[in-house]
């Protein structure tokens, strides 16, 4: 796994490459939250998501986790934002991906008539073959967002 560089919550905002998309799911911020939380729940609705486990801490700002994703690799990420029911951020500290050097992700969760609108953003600095390949990552990871969220619904119920 080679290092990346990790980023604060502002790179969020001026990352050279960002996938934004939202969604509302049939169920409360917190029971949203609650599955962002666990990392192995994360494998029943991400898709291509095969392993997620807790590395250091259990959750909070400054623990860490590790993810493998079939097609994509394995990624270490360490949380910078953790508000339950609000927001759940993470940088990328490690991966076997060649795609980027910096890479965060954020959720935030507002709670909308009927449930939980997801606002989530994919924040990278793309290496060489990523910024090749990115009309095409843009569009997968778009779509994978989308499943996400479908599946993530149909999950806790709604």
């Amino acid at each position: 796994m080679k290092p990346m560089a990790p980023v604060d919550l502002d790179y969020l905002d001026r990352a050279p490459m960002r996938v934004q998309l939202s969604a509302t799911v049939a169920a409360p911020p917190a029971t949203v939250f609650a599955a962002f939380a666990d990392p192995a729940d994360w494998t029943r609705w991400w898709p291509m998501m095969h392993r997620a486990a807790w590395t250091k801490g259990q959750g909070g700002v400054g623990s860490e986790r590790q993810v493998a994703l079939r097609l994509f690799g394995k990624f270490e990420e360490r949380f910078i934002a953790w508000e339950p029911g609000a927001r759940f951020a993470f940088t990328m500290i490690g991966s076997t991906s060649p795609m980027a050097t910096q890479m965060a992700e954020d959720y935030r969760l507002t709670a909308v008539d009927g449930g939980t609108r997801i606002d989530w953003t994919m924040a990278a600095t793309p290496t060489g073959l990523g910024r090749a390949m990115r009309p095409a990552l843009t569009r997968v990871l778009g779509r994978m967002g989308r499943q996400a969220f479908r599946r993530l619904g149909r999950h806790l119920g709604g």
